[in-house]
């Protein structure tokens, strides 16, 4: 007997197993236009709720601890769910996936205005099938996080056509610590509030197009790190749509021989090969360590070989140095929103924050 789509509309990710999305017909999905949907900002007295949809934290106990300190002193109000953190055996996920989920679903119909991951790490891709069968709220809330957080800015972007932001973690940051990022809270929140609902950042220019005088609009950043991408690239469901858009990539624990083979894999891919344009961020080997100059030099060489691959397509190719990834700096940038891309002698990226 053929199952009625209509009961999965109402049915709690919380009570689905892996093996049973498996099992599940396809939901459709209603998409809005990415340019025409924003959310809300902050305002004094807002819940931001904390999810945990990759690894946890070394200490669980002292870094939700210090994430409620560090609330306490402003005039917003953070929610830790109880039992968020359970980590599993042997893979040391924070929870078992479908409990990831669910407290995902949770945040996304709680009353609070916006959802940050308390860390990244591992784990986040087996999430997908899960992340379908959520009920899509009404109106879009941010989600922050990078790395591993990939795997939900690639639903959201691309499942739901929300904007979301690729940016620091809760649980590890200059404020809490025990991170590579040394970004204090406050950098966010105000990209939150909506106090910088335009953010510009320079760019380098790593092939002879992107060094030519020229104003690309209408464009929105999609991305974030390698692996992720790679792993989802060629998914029937899960694949980042980069038309009209900016590739955004960074990279962590890959040496220039891994590097290599994944951009090589990018190259050949509608990833890449529809994209507008392609952007670095950080190529870090070792988190929390400047690569050594010899390996910095051959990522350079890698980067730019892959840019000049690109140029006869007309393909411009850049660099955000030391903005965005696994290194001491990693700035707020907007995801699946309003973009520009000026070209020329001094590039830069211009993108809406994503707020209303």
């Amino acid at each position: 007997m053929p199952l009625d789509k209509r009961h999965f509309m109402t049915l709690s990710v919380s009570g689905l197993s892996l093996a049973a999305c498996a099992q599940l017909p396809e939901r459709a999905l209603s998409v809005q236009p990415w340019w025409s949907t924003t959310w809300a900002p902050l305002q004094p007295g807002d819940v931001i709720d904390v999810i945990a949809p990759s690894s946890p934290p070394d200490d669980p106990p002292a870094t939700i601890a210090a994430i409620q300190a560090y609330f306490a002193r402003t005039d917003l109000k953070v929610r830790i769910p109880k039992g968020l953190i359970a980590p599993t055996r042997p893979l040391s996920a924070a929870n078992t996936a479908e409990r990831r989920v669910a407290f995902i679903e949770q945040a996304l119909h709680s009353d609070a205005k916006a959802i940050w991951a308390i860390l990244g790490g591992g784990w986040g891709s087996e999430l997908m099938p899960l992340l379908r069968r959520m009920r899509k709220p009404a109106r879009p809330k941010p989600v922050i996080g990078y790395s591993d957080v990939t795997a939900l800015h690639i639903f959201f972007n691309h499942v739901w056509g929300w904007p979301t932001l690729h940016g620091i973690e809760l649980g590890a940051n200059g404020d809490i610590g025990n991170g590579w990022n040394r970004n204090p809270i406050d950098e966010t929140l105000i990209v939150l509030r909506g106090k910088t609902p335009t953010l510009t950042y320079p760019l380098t220019a790593l092939n002879a197009v992107a060094t030519q005088a020229e104003v690309r609009d209408g464009l929105r950043v999609v991305g974030g790190n390698s692996l992720l991408l790679s792993a989802m690239k060629g998914s029937v469901n899960f694949t980042s749509d980069t038309t009209h858009a900016v590739l955004f990539i960074e990279s962590i624990a890959n040496g220039p021989g891994e590097v290599s083979r994944l951009l090589d894999g990018f190259l050949y891919s509608p990833l890449v090969r529809q994209a507008s344009a392609v952007m670095f961020g950080d190529f870090i080997h070792v988190g929390g360590r400047p690569n050594p100059p010899q390996e910095q030099a051959q990522f350079d060489f890698i980067q730019r070989r892959f840019a000049a691959l690109l140029e006869p397509g007309g393909m411009p190719v850049l660099r955000a140095e030391n903005l965005f990834g696994h290194g001491p700096v990693n700035r707020p940038l907007p995801l699946n929103t309003p973009a520009r891309l000026t070209l020329g002698a001094a590039p830069s990226l211009t993108a809406r924050s994503g707020s209303e």
